[in-house]
């Protein structure tokens, strides 16, 4: 299952280092992973959307923003890079 991750980290929070931390935590929960924006994430994983948000609200501080959702296979983009496109290409939704 494929999953939107998104995130908002608050200030004072909000350093190289706390997205670094972040983005760590994505990268080693979840092998299959594409970079779609700064702060949003594709994720290939078995787990529930709750299952990946409880694994990464861990890397979170209070008051950031996490949002997960399942992405079905109807999508479409615009300016998105052939290499993001043909992630999503092989997935199975």
């Amino acid at each position: 299952m494929v999953h939107i991750v998104t995130y908002d980290l608050r200030s004072p929070n909000d350093t190289p280092a706390d997205y670094d931390r972040v983005i760590t935590a994505i990268k080693g929960a979840f092998p299959n992973w594409a970079h779609v924006e700064k702060s949003v994430w594709l994720v290939d994983t078995p787990l529930t959307a709750a299952q990946v948000r409880d694994h990464l609200q861990q890397s979170l501080h209070d008051g950031d923003v996490l949002f997960v959702a399942r992405l079905h296979k109807h999508w479409a983009s615009i300016y998105f890079g052939d290499e993001r496109n043909n992630w999503l290409k092989t997935r199975a939704f």
